[in-house]
């Protein structure tokens, strides 16, 4: 699995590979190359924001884009990845109940 991480800084790299590490440890074999793109943004109200944008491109072919904005860093990887990883496991899920009928 390839990935490409798009930060502002270091820490935030290191934060966001960590968390990266703990969601997508059980499914580096369906994943080809991911994308993480993570940004700082302000609501129209001043507010600071995160934005999480993903790409994974599964080695079965297709891919899954997730983008998710939240106001903590963690929280915007985390849902991001959490979904992308659902997202696998239901096309995991479909593909087998189609391979046994």
């Amino acid at each position: 699995m390839h990935v490409h991480l798009e930060t502002a800084d270091d820490i935030t790299r290191e934060r966001v590979n960590r968390l990266l590490g703990y969601a997508v440890n059980g499914h580096r074999e369906d994943i080809a190359d991911l994308q993480l793109d993570v940004a700082t943004m302000c609501d129209p109200l001043g507010t600071e924001l995160h934005r999480c944008r993903l790409r994974a491109l599964l080695r079965s072919g297709p891919s899954i884009e997730v983008e998710e904005v939240q106001s903590g860093l963690d929280l915007a990887v985390t849902r991001a990845l959490d979904r992308c990883v659902r997202n696998i496991q239901r096309r995991r899920h479909s593909s087998t109940q189609r391979h046994s009928a």
